[in-house]
C-alpha cells in the first residue's frame, strides 16, 4: 500500500468498552459519534469516513487493493473482550496502537479519553486524558504531538511527558492512571 494510503487508512482506532455487569470491549476504526449511541443504535450509525476512504480508493485502484470492513456501524458489533473490569480493559491499551478509549455507561452516557503513551520507570505505561469537546480531541492531539517533538529534539528525558501532564490545561482535559498491578492508581 503506497505510504499516503497507509496514512490515510490508520484512522483514530479507538477502543469501546461497554458497561454491562463488567465492561464489554469493541473496536472502531473511527471514533464514534457519542450521540449516535443509543440504546436504540448502540454501535453507532454508519462510520463518518467517507473523504478518507474515497481518497483511499483511489490509491488502492491502481494497486488492485480494496477495502473491506462493516459500513453499517461506527463500532464493530463483535466484542474483543467481554466481562472485563476497568483495569482489565485499561491493560488491553497499546498506544501504540491505540488513540482514544470510548466508555459507554449503562444509561449509554459515554466518556472519552486519549490515549498517551509515557515511559515511567524504564516501563511502558499509559495514561489517558479525558475530555468533552471534539475541540478539546484536537487541543490534545496537538499538545501531545508537540510533546514528542520536542522529546524527540531534546532526547528521550525520564518522565518529560508524565511531567508535562501536570502542565495539561485542566479545562481542556482530566489525565487519569490507569490502575497498574502492584502500582495502585
Amino acid at each position: 500500500m503506497p505510504e499516503a494510503a497507509a496514512t490515510l487508512a490508520m484512522g483514530h482506532r479507538t477502543l469501546v468498552a461497554y458497561d454491562r455487569d463488567g465492561y464489554d470491549l469493541h473496536y472502531a476504526h473511527w471514533p464514534p459519534d457519542p450521540a449516535a449511541l443509543a440504546p436504540e443504535t448502540p454501535f453507532g450509525g454508519p462510520p463518518d469516513d467517507e473523504v478518507v476512504r474515497d481518497r483511499v480508493a483511489d490509491l488502492l485502484e491502481p494497486i488492485g487493493g480494496r477495502l473491506a470492513d462493516d459500513r453499517r456501524h461506527a463500532v464493530d458489533p463483535e466484542p474483543l473482550a467481554t466481562g472485563l473490569s476497568f483495569e482489565a480493559v485499561c491493560r488491553r491499551i497499546d498506544p501504540l496502537e491505540h488513540e482514544a478509549l470510548y466508555v459507554v455507561d449503562a444509561d449509554f452516557s459515554v466518556r472519552r479519553y486519549l490515549v498517551v503513551g509515557l515511559r515511567a520507570g524504564g516501563r511502558r505505561r499509559t495514561a489517558l486524558v479525558g475530555y468533552d469537546a471534539d475541540g478539546d480531541a484536537a487541543y490534545l492531539r496537538g499538545w501531545l504531538a508537540g510533546a514528542r517533538a520536542v522529546r524527540a529534539v531534546v532526547g528521550a528525558e525520564k518522565g518529560a511527558i508524565a511531567r508535562a501532564l501536570r502542565w495539561l490545561d485542566p479545562a481542556r482535559g482530566t489525565v487519569v492512571y490507569p490502575v497498574t498491578a502492584g502500582r495502585g492508581v
